[in-house]
């Protein structure tokens, strides 16, 4: 199991990541399981605290176990999330009706190439549509996913939820988001926009997961 990590260095490193407008914190840092939400955080009934942007402030299977999914890759090959077990994986939920998907594109392609080179982390991303109500906008501009990565050149794994159905089983409040799934299972980081965060969001983000991967065997 993942030993504790102190809220307050958690809360720090949110902090440090950017700021959104009025001075107040933003939420593009990396989320660790037991942050603390900033007190600034906005939230309606029945929704999670968000920052000025509307990103979240945490994400319901933090530091829990990710429900299980199943659907079908872009290549055509059938997936269940019991392939996750036993290796870290970095998920990513987009989808090309984003905007703010679009602006993390080329992190997207860079982070997928930086963690194709670690044997010990794996990525994939899941293409969602904004809810079941709007599955004809989930392309965009593009006639399919597939489409979208040969005008970009890109090439990752990537699962289609085509009804949103995977969405609503990981209860994702927020494209695009990012989770950290551990060896057992449980979400152990979330994040969203890289492009809205300050420094060098793909080296700072590979730079957190190993911290985390490091602490999770620590005594």
């Amino acid at each position: 199991m993942l030993r504790t990590l102190f809220a307050a260095s958690a809360l720090a490193l949110l902090v440090g990541c950017g700021g959104a407008p009025g001075g107040q914190p933003d939420a593009t840092g990396f989320i660790l399981p037991g942050t603390s939400v900033p007190a600034s955080a906005e939230q309606k009934a029945g929704d999670v605290p968000r920052d000025d942007y509307g990103r979240p402030f945490t994400y319901t299977y933090l530091g829990k176990a990710l429900p299980a999914f199943s659907g079908t890759m872009v290549s055509g090959e059938a997936f269940d999330s019991a392939q996750l077990e036993g290796r870290w994986t970095v998920i990513d939920v987009w989808g090309l009706w984003c905007g703010d998907c679009m602006a993390d594109a080329p992190y997207v392609a860079a982070l997928a190439s930086a963690i194709a080179q670690d044997p010990d982390l794996a990525f994939m991303s899941i293409h969602t549509p904004p809810n079941a109500n709007r599955i004809d906008d989930a392309y965009g501009k593009y006639d399919s996913v597939q489409d979208y990565f040969d005008d970009k050149g890109y090439s990752y794994p990537t699962l289609l939820d085509a009804d949103a159905s995977i969405r609503e089983q990981l209860d994702i409040a927020w494209t695009p988001s990012y989770l950290l799934i551990a060896p057992d299972g449980t979400v152990q980081g979330f994040r969203s926009e890289l492009s809205a965060a300050d420094g060098e969001p793909v080296k700072d983000f590979l730079r957190d997961i190993a911290e985390v991967k490091q602490s999770y065997f620590a005594d």
